[in-house]
C-alpha cells in the first residue's frame, strides 16, 4: 500500500498517510484537487486532480464549509447619557482597537495573499510540466525505433496543447544532438511571472532526462527542474 504526502490548505505539508486517508481528507476539504501530492513512484509532486481516477475522487463529494457565523445583537433602548469622561474613554478603546485590527488584516493579507498565487502558479505550472511528460515518452520511444530524434511535434503525431499556461510545445534536437522538448509557458491563473519563459527537457546518452528553466521564477518551477 502507498504512502501519500500532501500539502493542504494552510500550506503545510502532511504524511505519511493512506490512500484512504488523502481522500478523507480530501471530503473534509483539507484539500482541493489543485492540491500537491506525492508517493513513491512520483518523480514529482503532482496536482491531486491528476490522481482523480485512482482515488476514486470523483465519486467523492466534499463536506459543504460550515456556516459563518454571525452574531445578531437585538435592538436596546438608548440609555441616557451621563456626564463624565468614562464613555469618550471607552469610544478611545474601541476606536484604537478597529484601527490596529484593521493593520494586522492588512499584513496578513499582504503575506498570504502573494503566497497563495504562488501556490496556485506552481500548482498550473505541474500541470503544464505534465504535458511534457507525455511528449518526452513519446520522443523516447522514437528515438528507440529510429535512432534519431523527431524533426517536430507533427512528426510524432502529437495533438496541438490546449493546457492552461501552456502556450506552445516544440519537439527536436539541440546543437549537441541531444533530443529534447520544449515548452513555452503562458499566464498561469492570476500569475504573470512566468509568461514567456520556457521548460526545456533533454534526452540524454543514458536514457535519463534532464529538466532546466529560464525566464520562470525558481519558486514557481517544479522540483526536477530547479
Amino acid at each position: 500500500m502507498s504512502s501519500w504526502f500532501y500539502v493542504d490548505a494552510g500550506q503545510n505539508r502532511q504524511g505519511p498517510v493512506s490512500a484512504e486517508a488523502l481522500v478523507e481528507a480530501f471530503r473534509l476539504g483539507q484539500v482541493g484537487l489543485n492540491s500537491l501530492a506525492w508517493r513513491e513512484g512520483l518523480s514529482e509532486w503532482t496536482p491531486l486532480g491528476q490522481f482523480r481516477d485512482e482515488l476514486g475522487l470523483a465519486a467523492v463529494a466534499p463536506a459543504s464549509p460550515p456556516p459563518a457565523f454571525v452574531a445578531h445583537i437585538a435592538a436596546e433602548p438608548a440609555a441616557p447619557a451621563k456626564k463624565g469622561n468614562g464613555c469618550l474613554i471607552a469610544a478611545a478603546v474601541v476606536i484604537g482597537g478597529g484601527v490596529f485590527l484593521l493593520f494586522v488584516v492588512g499584513i496578513l493579507a499582504a503575506i498570504s495573499v502573494p503566497a497563495y498565487q504562488d501556490y496556485i502558479g506552481r500548482s498550473k505550472l505541474a500541470v503544464v510540466h505534465m504535458e511534457g511528460q507525455a511528449a518526452k515518452l513519446a520522443v523516447q520511444e522514437f528515438k528507440a525505433n529510429t535512432d534519431r530524434c523527431p524533426r517536430d511535434a507533427d512528426e510524432l503525431g502529437l495533438p496541438t496543447p490546449s493546457t492552461e499556461g501552456l502556450d506552445a510545445l516544440a519537439v527536436g534536437s539541440l546543437d549537441d544532438g541531444r533530443c529534447a522538448v520544449e515548452i513555452t509557458v503562458g499566464t498561469l491563473g492570476n500569475v504573470t511571472s512566468a509568461a514567456g519563459g520556457r521548460l526545456l527537457m533533454a534526452l540524454e546518452e543514458d536514457g535519463t532526462w534532464t529538466c532546466s528553466g529560464e525566464g520562470i521564477p525558481d519558486k514557481l518551477l517544479p522540483p526536477g527542474c530547479r
